[in-house]
């Protein structure tokens, strides 16, 4: 019915159409067919990579759990200490806890915080005095706080996940372990040791209860959306760059014809640049939206410098993978466009989610991808701890720097391409079932390259003759097609980039349209 339908209101319009059983198109369809299988073949290895690398990086992270370090500091130096040093060091070794360390070269409390901010994980402190005041308590019936004895530090701002996944849990077992059994060991003790004389001016709470802890941290990160804030943020602007730079690749095949190189350059990294700063400032935005100035009385005071702080260091990490994925789409077929989408997506979005210490080896490549650098620059903006800037600032930089280099490279050879008729405007290459371009091939024999062009000619006069006399429907872009297809056949034999050329533009100048 549909057929008849279609019939009745376009008399004559398949006249000119074959149908699949012709024998003549059985050649192309089998191309087709190949293609699509070729497609799903490639599809199938993406998916396979993609979620290799995100589930090989989050897989069961607490195999490598004894890769944090954490530290017990005597500043006790009593028996107190020696006995919570003991009890912590004789926890049984297991890859899915964190691994235990003496560190003998702290003196104070407040120099435990500052190594616990600027380098470590997290430390059980024994405080000092602690013996001296528990046996007065024990002896004299002073007064004595045992929340006092033990301070257990912790630096969420990190990395939150894996603070509170292994960091935090290992540091109040291992406490509230020392305590139970220095408590048990201690009433046993003081039966034996202590006449009854002695018990009357003893302080009962400090003997059934004598160690406690309280917990520190030296760079809250505490609220609801820090696990995820960076990820998504930078996720949210990737995918939307990805989207832009490939409208990017695919509709500027003038440019490549008609502009001259340095001016293609300086157009790519200006329109990277000014995408990368207005998207990252959502990302800012948003963290102040959901963050709030005022998230952690203990935490960093949000101002007008974080504020900016973070919207510079989002549009730093958009623009050094902008660069990245466009110097990749500049060679890469159509069907090829999300492989570097997704080896670049899985490992940024895995080196925020997961610590790189809890992945495997092969992970440590994390270490300088822009995700983590960024992230590790913000976590310090919002929270001050951990202050690697000259680190991450330094790989974020280089990383800039090289892939500015790489994209002017990748547009160079991507122009000579075009200009040579080894590359059309969708991308594919000469030799490629889908490869069309009205660029003669540069290798090709200038004799028959004017032979075809007379003909093209003689097209295009009969065309333009048709049209007026109403025979064909007036089509403007049709005849500017043919016009370029003229100019362009006529260099043919000779085909370089050079800013001199005659016919190159610059884009404050000239009609690209011509």
């Amino acid at each position: 019915m549909l057929g008849s339908f279609t019939w009745a209101h376009l008399p004559g319009e398949d006249d000119h159409r074959v149908g699949f059983r012709d024998a003549g198109l059985r050649p192309e369809v089998k191309r087709r067919i190949g293609s699509y299988i070729e497609l799903i073949i490639i599809s199938t290895l993406m998916i396979w990579s993609g979620l290799s690398l995100f589930f090989g990086g989050v897989y069961r992270r607490s195999v490598h759990a004894d890769n944090l370090d954490l530290y017990v500091i005597d500043l006790d130096g009593g028996s107190v200490g020696a006995n919570v040093t003991q009890t912590v060091m004789n926890i049984e070794r297991s890859p899915s806890l964190p691994n235990w360390l003496v560190m003998d070269d702290i003196a104070t409390l407040e120099d435990a915080k500052a190594w616990v901010h600027d380098k470590g994980w997290g430390a059980l402190v024994i405080n000092a005095n602690t013996t001296d005041h528990l046996q007065e308590a024990l002896t004299k019936g002073s007064a004595y706080d045992p929340s006092k004895a033990i301070t257990l530090i912790e630096s969420s701002g990190k990395h939150i996940v894996a603070e509170m996944l292994f960091v935090k849990t290992a540091l109040s077992t291992a406490a509230s372990q020392a305590c139970l059994q220095y408590a048990v060991n201690q009433v046993g003790m003081y039966q034996t040791q202590n006449s009854a004389e002695d018990q009357t001016q003893t302080n009962f709470a400090a003997l059934l209860n004598p160690l406690s802890y309280t917990t520190i941290d030296v760079s809250p990160e505490g609220f609801v959306l820090a696990p995820v804030m960076m990820t998504f943020g930078y996720l949210t602007c990737l995918l939307c760059t990805i989207g832009v730079l490939i409208l990017w690749r695919l509709t500027t095949y003038a440019f490549f014809v008609k502009v001259r190189y340095r001016d293609l350059v300086l157009m790519w990294y200006f329109l990277l640049l000014c995408h990368s700063l207005i998207i990252s400032m959502y990302v800012s935005f948003a963290i102040l939206a959901f963050r709030g100035p005022d998230y952690n009385s203990l935490a960093l005071t949000y101002t007008a410098a974080t504020f900016f702080k973070i919207w510079f260091i989002s549009a730093a990490v958009v623009f050094a993978l902008a660069l990245w994925l466009f110097t990749w789409f500049q060679f890469l077929t159509p069907q090829l466009l999300a492989l570097p989408s997704i080896c670049t997506v899985i490992p940024n979005t895995v080196s925020t989610l997961a610590a790189v210490e809890l992945a495997p080896k092969f992970y440590y490549i994390m270490y300088a991808v822009p995700f983590f650098n960024g992230s590790r620059l913000v976590h310090h903006v919002v929270t001050g701890g951990y202050p690697t800037l000259r680190q991450n600032t330094g790989v974020l930089v280089a990383e800039i720097a090289f892939m500015i280099i790489c994209l002017g490279i990748a547009i160079w050879i991507r122009q000579i391409l075009v200009l040579r008729g080894i590359s059309d405007a969708h991308g594919w290459y000469r030799g490629s079932l889908y490869f069309h371009s009205t660029i003669p091939y540069y290798k090709s024999d200038p004799a028959s390259t004017e032979k075809r062009h007379g003909t093209d000619q003689e097209q295009v006069i009969s065309t333009s003759s048709a049209r007026h006399r109403g025979q064909l429907p007036s089509d403007s872009t049709l005849s500017a097609n043919n016009h370029n297809n003229h100019t362009l056949r006529n260099r043919a034999s000779s085909i370089e980039i050079s800013d001199e050329h005659i016919d190159s533009v610059s884009l404050t100048t000239g009609n690209l349209a011509g």
